[in-house]
Order: C-alpha cells, then sequence, then structure tokens
C-alpha cells in the first residue's frame, strides 16, 4: 500500500510541476506578444490624431523624393554579399520575408525605388491587408533599406543592415 502511496504522490508532483511551468511559460509568452501590440497601438492612434489635426498654417505635403530609377547592378549586390534572385527581389530588404514581398507586390510595390518612396504608415496599411500574421514586422527602416538598394549602395546597405535585427535598430 505505501508503494501505491508513494508512486501517486510522485505523479501528483509531475503533474503540479508541469501545470505551474506551463502557467509560467503562457505569462511570459503573452507579456512579450503584449509588449509588442501595446507599443504598435500607440504609435497608430498618434498618427491618426495629427493626421485629424488641422495646422495653424496651410503647409505643403512634403513627399519624400524617390531614388531615381535605375537598373540594378547584381553582380555588385552578390559581390556584396547579397543572395538577390533578380532586380526586385525586395527579399533582401533586413525584415522582409517571401510572403511580405509577396505581399507588396500584390499592392503594386514591385521595385526598390518603389518601397523607398513609401511611408511607413502605407507600408503599414499594406501589411494590414495581409491580417494579423504581418503585423508583427516593422517597416521602420525599409524605406532607407530600399533607397540604398535601389541606388545601388551594396556596401552601405550591408553596413546599415548590421546594425539591424529583423528590420528594427539593435
Amino acid at each position: 500500500m505505501s508503494s501505491l502511496f508513494n508512486t501517486l504522490s510522485c505523479c501528483w508532483f509531475w503533474l503540479i510541476a508541469g501545470i505551474l511551468i506551463g502557467w509560467l511559460l503562457n505569462r511570459w509568452l503573452c507579456s512579450c506578444c503584449c509588449k509588442t501590440k501595446k507599443s504598435a497601438e500607440p504609435s497608430a492612434s498618434l498618427a491618426a490624431k495629427v493626421a485629424d489635426t488641422p495646422s495653424a498654417t496651410p503647409a505643403q505635403r512634403v513627399v519624400a523624393e524617390p531614388p531615381k530609377a535605375t537598373t540594378i547592378d547584381l553582380v555588385a549586390a552578390k559581390a556584396a554579399g547579397f543572395t538577390i534572385k533578380n532586380a526586385n527581389d525586395l527579399t533582401i530588404i533586413e525584415g522582409i520575408g517571401p510572403k511580405i514581398n509577396a505581399l507588396f507586390k500584390e499592392n503594386g510595390v514591385n521595385t526598390f525605388a518603389e518601397l523607398a518612396a513609401q511611408t511607413v504608415p502605407q507600408m503599414r496599411a499594406i501589411l494590414d491587408k495581409g491580417g494579423s500574421r504581418f503585423r508583427i514586422a516593422n517597416p521602420e527602416t525599409w524605406a532607407q533599406q530600399s533607397a540604398l538598394a535601389a541606388e545601388n549602395k551594396w556596401a552601405e546597405l550591408k553596413k546599415l543592415q548590421g546594425e539591424l535585427s529583423g528590420g528594427v535598430r539593435k
């Protein structure tokens, strides 16, 4: 009888330990997800408030000048260490994978110059159209990276990407 009791108490211990570890993992994972959601929401609401606020003086709309459309030097890109498949391979941008590349192409952003001309809210709108799985992506540096690629500044792009992790500054 005592050996049965020892076996059952051992099982209870492992059951409770498993539940506790699962609960702790859940709290930790949820805290990571909640931080990214909370940090994205204030910037979106702030952008909406700024857009809705009338300015005191009529200002001209400032539009970033996209880089001149040039041909992409694939040989130089490969020499700089990029595995570029074609001249419009947006996946060399840190933070853009094949699915985001396809999403941008579906929405009319096909070249580095076109991506460089996009603002962060415009890129965020395209990502939102793609669904919830794209909301984790951060397009903050994509236009800057694309401008360097469009201008064939591969060494500068490589240096910038060395300072990034997933498209975000370290």
